[in-house]
């Protein structure tokens, strides 16, 4: 009944409560994409509506906006414009998306020694104009994105954020017509391969157990994307356990929470249900491999004041078994983020104007 409300534009429970996770897609055993019945509904409203104040702040290609203006630096920001330019001659690249952008201390260390990277705030891939049904600002994204990279050298393009991978692999090609010439690989499906036929040693062998996080866009990337997650700590040395069942089945960090209503409320509601699953676990630690999840799950960790499991990225875990030291800086960013958001995005409230993107 909800797909046939969906479909006639008719009022539905579904775009009330929706969090935009991504997991009816994966759920639907008939391939229905009920996720982009909710996007075009949403896209309908944004059309006839536009935007409210309080979300101009969170719009990626809006400035400044909350991850443009999050204190970084002089090193973060050295690194910043260190990356802004496309590599010349390079094969293979390491692409900088928006969230690496925020923890850009996350690359580096040897094993970006030959690994060139590359990334602007201004390249966003557009995952947030999708996940929000903001379809033709995301179209703009991909038909921007097609035209910067026509011509360049690139051959492999490489990615430490599974957001941006599954937008440049799938989701602007099939939905919005951007075409790549590069091939789109998985940063740590490269280090798993590397590290199982000898190329990268584990010199310093990691102990303990993680709990697993995973991205929206690790299921539906499916299955065996989330396996080799799990594999590749265990070469790390560390043993896995899972909130769920069913891996499928993990919740969402929380951060596409506020696609629906722009709303902070829900993003924090669904970030706590979050931390409460991996909290319960008696881990050594939360490991995720995205960092949209790892500065979401972070911000909102103090509003749940018995949480006491140290969120780490999977590359943070790597550069520890390669013996090497991995300051990220996330306390301080996401305190910057949030402190941002209170103070830009907030009192959005309480304006009526509405706007385009």
């Amino acid at each position: 009944m909800e797909i046939f409300a969906l479909e006639k534009g008719q009022k539905s429970i579904v775009l009330e409560k929706c969090i935009s996770c991504f997991a009816c897609n994966a759920f639907c055993p008939n391939g229905a994409d009920p996720y982009g019945l909710i996007l075009e509904a949403w896209n309908r409203r944004y059309q006839k509506e536009g935007l409210p104040a309080r979300a101009r702040y969170l719009m990626p290609t809006k400035s400044p906006n909350f991850r443009e203006n999050a204190h970084y630096t002089p090193v973060e920001r050295q690194l910043h414009a260190q990356w802004a330019q496309v590599p010349t001659g390079a094969r293979r690249v390491l692409y900088a998306g928006c969230n690496l952008l925020a923890l850009p201390l996350l690359a580096m260390g040897s094993l970006f020694e030959n690994l060139p990277v590359f990334g602007r705030f201004d390249l966003c891939c557009g995952e947030m104009y999708f996940r929000m049904g903001l379809l033709e600002p995301a179209r703009q994204r991909a038909r921007y994105l097609t035209d910067f990279f026509k011509g360049t050298k690139i051959q492999e393009m490489v990615f430490a954020c599974p957001a941006c991978y599954n937008m440049f692999k799938s989701v602007l090609p099939e939905r919005f017509g951007a075409e790549f010439d590069f091939e789109c690989l998985f940063l740590e499906d490269i280090l798993l391969e590397d590290i199982k036929a000898g190329r990268l040693a584990v010199s310093n062998k990691l102990s303990g157990t993680a709990v697993m996080h995973d991205s929206c866009h690790g299921r539906i990337l499916g299955r065996e994307f989330l396996l080799r997650r799990r594999q590749f700590l265990h070469l790390l040395g560390l043993k896995t356990v899972e909130t769920q069942e069913d891996i499928l089945e993990g919740l969402c960090c929380g951060m596409a929470a506020g696609c629906n209503s722009f709303g902070g409320l829900q993003i924090a509601a669904a970030s706590l249900r979050q931390l409460k699953a991996l909290g319960k676990s008696s881990a050594d630690m939360a490991a995720v491999y995205c960092t949209g999840c790892l500065l979401t799950l972070t911000m909102l960790a103090f509003l749940q004041p018995f949480f006491a499991t140290p969120i780490v990225h999977h590359i943070e875990l790597m550069r520890r078994a390669l013996g090497e030291g991995c300051k990220t800086g996330i306390e301080r960013r996401s305190a910057a983020v949030m402190a941002g958001v209170l103070k830009k995005a907030v009192p959005g409230y309480l304006n009526p104007a509405r706007f385009f993107i």
